[in-house]
């Protein structure tokens, strides 16, 4: 990419701006980036980086050619669809002049059923009537009302999108609570032996610990048992899900224990709804499908987790016959209908309005949804527990 790098795409919020032909929404675009869009294609979706000021800066998408979620249905827009449930924050632009009711009740609608946030914003207000403007306001009391080509009225549409990401920020739980983790406590930070993979930026674990005022204690697999001996008090465990049927013989029940991928199913899903999920395992048979989704950027090693051992489990406690596709990406495939089960990566490189994404998909489609951690807690016989765990 030129003007935009890949880490700020995946450490920056994104902001989707979409509406009818001729609301004026790639001019709000232009306004709002601070340099050249990435993408000239009239098809496909422009980005640039838009400067909130104090608020910091937000990836800022123009959903080039997609005037409603009427054309969603279109193959050629299957894309920009996607990138409008994973944006944190949606801005629906409209012509003041040529409001169409019906197509923002049905937008909103869709807007709704995939948790996506939304600013409404009445463009072109320098041509239009004071007292539509003012009947406008008093029906949508939350829009923002201007004119792209008024300064104002751009540093204040930056200001509105800056407060709702910050907002949208709030929402986000940390990976660890007050409530799990106290001061005082010591942790321990299962890490990997050598030759096998670990997760995403393991130092925003030992940070989070270190914040809650505890004491992290970093040992290998292989040397979990003695650490437990040599500490005076071990207040939670943090493993790699792969590895619970290890940690159900090493790890004594009356302490807690968890797993990176259930933290980030925590902190970035629904992990009650990852866990009902889960436990759909024992109804499912040799003619159930089963889709296993993953997101990760951490390269094949990583895989081997959703392609390799969850698979391998799941044969094994459900039968060789059992049918599993295989997805990689941001996006599900389009019809998932057909599955009887989604379960998904971790979620450690990804957005937590991906993963939010994902499970507004599967609640509509009404298909089950879990994540790794619930899934191999449930192979191993301890989401029960894990569950009980978590919920400290």
């Amino acid at each position: 990419m030129s003007s935009i790098e890949k880490s700020q795409l995946t450490s920056l919020r994104h902001v989707a701006l979409f509406g009818k032909k001729g609301s004026g929404k790639t001019s709000m675009f232009k306004a709002l980036i601070e340099t050249d869009p990435d993408n000239t294609s009239p098809n496909l979706p422009h980005v640039g980086v838009c400067d909130l000021g104090l608020n910091g800066k937000a990836i800022l998408i123009d959903t080039a050619g997609l005037n409603s979620t009427q054309e969603l249905e279109d193959d050629r827009m299957k894309t920009i669809h996607n990138i409008i449930r994973r944006a944190d924050v949606a801005i629906y632009a409209v012509d003041i002049r040529n409001f169409d009711r019906a197509a923002y009740e049905r937008d909103l609608a869709w807007m709704k059923r995939n948790l996506v946030p939304h600013l409404l914003v009445f463009n072109k207000c320098d041509s239009s009537y004071v007292g539509e403007i003012t009947q406008l306001k008093l029906e949508f009391p939350q829009a923002l009302f201007l004119s792209v080509q008024a300064p104002d009225s751009i540093s204040l549409l930056r200001t509105r999108i800056g407060e709702m990401l910050q907002v949208e920020s709030k929402h986000e739980p940390p990976l660890l609570s007050s409530a799990l983790v106290h001061k005082g406590d010591f942790v321990i930070l299962v890490v990997p032996e050598s030759n096998q993979p670990a997760i995403r930026n393991p130092l925003v674990l030992t940070n989070e610990i270190l914040r809650l005022g505890a004491r992290c204690v970093t040992c290998r697999e292989s040397d979990l048992k003695q650490t437990l001996e040599e500490l005076p008090h071990t207040d939670l465990v943090i493993t790699y899900g792969r590895s619970y049927d290890k940690m159900r013989d090493i790890v004594p029940d009356n302490i807690p224990l968890t797993s990176y991928a259930l933290l980030f199913g925590r902190q970035k899903g629904d992990l009650e709804l990852f866990a009902e999920g889960a436990r759909t395992l024992h109804s499912l048979t040799e003619d159930s499908r089963v889709l296993i989704q993953e997101g990760c950027t951490l390269g094949s090693a990583h895989r081997d987790v959703g392609h390799v051992k969850i698979p391998r489990e799941l044969r094994k406690a459900i039968g060789e016959n059992l049918h599993i596709d295989y997805s990689y990406g941001l996006d599900l495939p389009d019809d998932i209908s057909q599955y009887d089960l989604v379960i998904l990566c971790a979620g450690c490189s990804i957005s937590r309005r991906t993963v939010q994404s994902h499970i507004a998909i599967c609640r509509e489609a009404g298909v089950p949804i879990a994540n790794f951690g619930t899934v191999l807690s449930e192979l191993a016989g301890m989401l029960d527990r894990c569950m009980r765990d978590i919920s400290i």
